[in-house]
């Protein structure tokens, strides 16, 4: 018994270790797509989120298997990620 308590503990630890590296993934990614973004002028900011949108958008409609609530919360996740540079470049000033 001892040992499957200490085996679910080991197993429970690696997935947390993973949880947190995907984590600090995704936070390094959002940094550094909005570092990107600040180096752009406003027309080429509104082109990238036009072009990111619209490919979501069409990627979602030649697939069957894409699901309307994921377009939806990758759009939403998009809009934050692009948001950032804006709210980055307003603290600044």
């Amino acid at each position: 018994m001892n040992n499957l308590v200490a085996d679910v503990l080991i197993k429970m630890s690696k997935i947390e270790v993973e949880a947190k590296d995907l984590t600090a993934q995704v936070e390094a990614q959002s940094l550094l797509l909005a570092a990107i973004i600040l180096m752009l002028d406003k027309t080429m900011t509104e082109n990238v989120s036009q072009s990111i949108n619209q490919a979501i958008v069409t990627a979602a409609k030649e697939s069957d298997e894409i699901l309307s609530s994921d377009v939806e919360l990758l759009l939403s996740h998009v809009k934050q990620l692009l948001a950032l540079p804006e709210f980055v470049k307003a603290k600044s000033e």
